[in-house]
């Protein structure tokens, strides 16, 4: 009894730290969308505005993050251009979800020949290395951040179509499925009322965990010249413009690749978090789980040990 009340101690307070993480993440994810939304009613100076006589100054108390080689101002550029870098990834994972969802749940329920083809076109899609095929998709469409977003939502459906067919196949002979096709239920009730609210939380986890791998993919792409094109501020380009002054001025690098770090991380915990709520079973193990785990075994084997003398 005193093992199975600290157990489910432990599994309430585990609860409460991860519903507390989310918050925090939640927290922090608002605070980087509202930057991202009203940044130009936050930034100290015009980030499009040039002082060629205050070109690559360090940073000051003028000029937190320094300037570039017009002179702009870094922290300027770089809220500006969490407007570019973040709603462009966002926009990209709700689009990408959505298509993916629906090819997976059409492959998962239909079956056939349908199904066959578009695994199969995904396999093609699977088969390339993810960003030389971006760039090559973006580079024959001209390059821009549309280019780039099409360049990347072309590797990454195949993801969610895959995970979306997967659930499909798992409930499809579920006795409540039968009971709702034996109703008379059309197929696309079907889908809409009982397959899409089971899916969603995998599909979920999946969309949270991609949104940092979607803004460094982006930013990938405008760092090689194939997404955003100056001087409009995205903080791939921007580092792409201070490569070559590295040495000499490497703020122009650090500023912008320290808010793409923040950024990924913040959204990685948030997905993280996220994973761990809505798919508890593969919630990942700490290392005080393993060690109490270890303390559990141990004190078992010692119990064996007294009770075989």
């Amino acid at each position: 009894m005193a093992d199975t009340s600290l157990q489910l101690k432990h599994k309430k307070l585990k609860k409460d730290r991860t519903v507390l993480k989310l918050g925090v993440f939640l927290a922090l994810t608002a605070g980087l969308l509202f930057i991202a939304c009203f940044g130009q009613y936050l930034v100290p100076y015009d980030p499009y505005g040039q002082d060629l006589s205050n070109a690559l100054a360090p940073p000051c108390a003028d000029h937190w993050l320094g300037t570039d080689r017009y002179g702009r101002d870094l922290l300027s550029r770089i809220i500006v251009g969490a407007q570019t870098t973040v709603f462009s990834a966002l926009a990209l994972v709700v689009g990408i979800t959505l298509a993916g969802t629906v090819i997976g749940v059409i492959c998962g329920y239909f079956g056939g020949w349908v199904d066959s083809l578009i695994m199969r076109i995904s396999d093609i899609f699977l088969a390339f290395p993810e960003m030389v095929f971006a760039i090559s998709i973006a580079g024959v469409l001209n390059g821009g951040i549309w280019s780039a977003a099409i360049a990347v939502g072309l590797i990454a459906w195949p993801r969610y179509a895959r995970v979306a067919r997967s659930q499909v196949l798992a409930m499809k002979n579920h006795q409540y499925m039968n009971a709702a096709k034996l109703t008379g239920a059309r197929w696309y009730k079907v889908i809409l009322k009982h397959i899409l609210p089971n899916i969603m939380g995998p599909v979920i986890v999946t969309a949270a965990l991609d949104i940092g791998a979607m803004i460094m993919n982006l930013a990938g792409l405008s760092y090689l010249g194939l997404g955003v094109v100056p001087p409009t501020p995205e903080w791939g380009s921007m580092m792409s413009e201070g490569r070559s002054m590295l040495q000499t001025s490497p703020w122009i690098v650090l500023a912008p690749g320290m808010a793409i770090f923040v950024t990924v991380v913040i959204f990685n915990l948030l997905g993280d978090t996220v994973r761990d709520i809505l798919d508890p079973k593969q919630t990942r193990r700490t290392a005080g789980d393993s060690v109490r785990r270890m303390k559990r075994r141990l004190s078992g084997r010692n119990r064996r040990e007294k009770t075989t003398v």
